[in-house]
């Protein structure tokens, strides 16, 4: 995929101490290094199969806000403050605050133009200090306590909105906010509705296949390899696969099974189509 950065502004927020550093300016998107970082996130999960597809509510502030920069409005600085102190109102009301930097880029990915938004988690890590002391030199191994995922690991919580038609493709997780399970990104600071991804489509789709084979006398085993099969032989030719056009090949002979194995996947809300990905 192409990625190409045109504005990005770094945020420091500290739940644990309860400092936050928000930038009053842009990164220099322009440095080899900067770019090369902030890209390479992007191209490690943008086209990945765990991304949600979803749309704004309505009311959505986050909406109103790139609405804001769109027109003018705003500027990029004042839309990636407005992002970061979103994040961070629900960051220091989880039950286990942390520390994190927020990304938050103006950029194109795969030619449409979007708005990017990074949380880049934490890490302690060492590194090494060199004192000199009356004339000598020691080395020390330091604690560091604000080391970034490199660009080899997979940030795990990230959106991005298209600015054309206001589509969102996000990834996330849950903690408790309020003593509620909350989807920092859903909830928080996208406010939309989601469908459930790729990854996790054909994960309900083979933990119900075995479910249902077990429950009616089936071999699980058997179904788990029909699946493989059906996966294999039409994920490298289709752009979509129908969970219910598998149950027709994997339930072959067996309608009960196969009428039992819709009705689930339909009340787990699996899509009619799943996305295919290199994984599959």
């Amino acid at each position: 995929m192409i990625v190409g950065i045109n504005k990005a502004v770094l945020h420091i927020l500290d739940a644990m101490s309860g400092v936050t550093v928000f930038s009053d300016t842009e990164l220099d998107s322009s440095d080899a290094s900067i770019n090369n970082f902030i890209t390479k996130h992007i191209e490690k999960v943008y086209d990945g199969a765990g991304l949600r597809k979803g749309e704004f509510f309505s009311g959505s502030g986050l909406k109103y806000h790139i609405n804001e920069y769109l027109n003018g409005e705003i500027d990029f600085v004042r839309l990636s403050q407005a992002i970061a102190e979103r994040m961070y109102e629900g960051i220091s009301a989880s039950e286990d605050p942390e520390s994190c930097d927020i990304i938050v880029c103006d950029c194109v990915a795969n030619e449409s133009p979007m708005i990017a938004v990074l949380k880049c988690d934490n890490k302690i890590g060492y590194t090494h200090q060199v004192m000199k002391e009356d004339g000598h030199i020691q080395n020390l191994l330091i604690n560091h306590y604000a080391i970034l995922p490199t660009t080899s690991q997979r940030i795990s919580e990230c959106a991005f909105i298209n600015t054309n038609d206001f589509s969102i493709s996000y990834c996330g997780k849950t903690r408790k906010i309020d003593g509620e399970k909350t989807d920092l990104m859903a909830d928080i600071l996208l406010e939309g509705v989601f469908d459930i991804s790729p990854k996790e489509s054909i994960n309900k789709v083979n933990k119900i296949a075995k479910k249902v084979s077990a429950d009616n006398g089936g071999d699980s085993v058997e179904t788990t390899a029909k699946l493989k099969q059906y996966f294999a032989e039409n994920a490298l030719n289709e752009e979509y696969l129908e969970p219910k056009k598998m149950a027709e090949t994997v339930f072959d002979g067996l309608p009960l099974m196969r009428d039992e194995f819709v009705e689930q996947i339909e009340e787990a809300n699996v899509p009619e189509k799943v996305e295919v990905h290199p994984y599959i």
